[in-house]
């Protein structure tokens, strides 16, 4: 013979298992929020160029943020700790690239700073091999490379129609899950009372 709270045990329980069943089903949908790390780079890393190097990019999973002039770094330094970048870098929807003119044979080291899309800053680097070709003139680089002044104002997303959209696109479903969660909590609580 069944207690005669029973039922008004089971009410209890109705509204916390409403609500773990909606996370279950909703919260795996909303992807996590993660810093951009490269996807590819050219030249490679660890690789070995025999030929005139005109610029050098780094491609990113998402896209990166910019600042204004000075928020992306992009550098390419030489055997002897001199810069090899010509230009200050550009960004076009998730890769950076800077022009170079590369100097005598010998590793060369490019390293980074850029703001991902979750709008923290991601620094590091790579390394590859120079070995110049006969008959080309090494340039003799620079000591601190082109002055690309401080990144200042509200972060934008660089030029693009492919994965900036995509953020966009996250940030208006997770909105919408989150309003759907909400509706649920609504509900059940309601049907929680009008049974008590």
């Amino acid at each position: 013979m069944p207690l005669p709270d029973a039922p008004r045990r089971t009410r209890r329980w109705r509204l916390p298992a409403a609500l773990a069943l909606v996370a279950a089903v909703l919260l795996p949908a909303v992807p996590a929020s993660a810093h951009d790390f490269p996807t590819g780079s050219s030249p490679k890393a660890g690789s070995t160029v025999t030929a005139p190097l005109k610029s050098v990019s780094v491609t990113f999973d998402e896209a990166v943020l910019t600042y204004g002039r000075g928020s992306t770094v992009l550098r390419v330094i030489g055997p002897e700790g001199r810069h090899f970048e010509t230009a200050c870098p550009t960004v076009t929807d998730r890769t950076v690239s800077v022009t170079t003119r590369l100097g005598g044979s010998g590793r060369y080291t490019v390293s980074w700073r850029v703001v991902s899309a979750d709008g923290h800053p991601v620094t590091d680097s790579l390394a590859f091999t120079y070995r110049a070709p006969s008959g080309t003139a090494a340039a003799g680089g620079s000591t601190d490379g082109p002055a690309c002044g401080a990144g200042t104002g509200a972060p934008r997303a660089a030029s693009s129609s492919g994965t900036s959209g995509v953020v966009v696109l996250v940030a208006v479903v997770g909105g919408l899950l989150v309003l759907l969660v909400a509706a649920a909590v609504v509900v059940a609580v309601l049907l929680t009372r009008r049974r008590g």
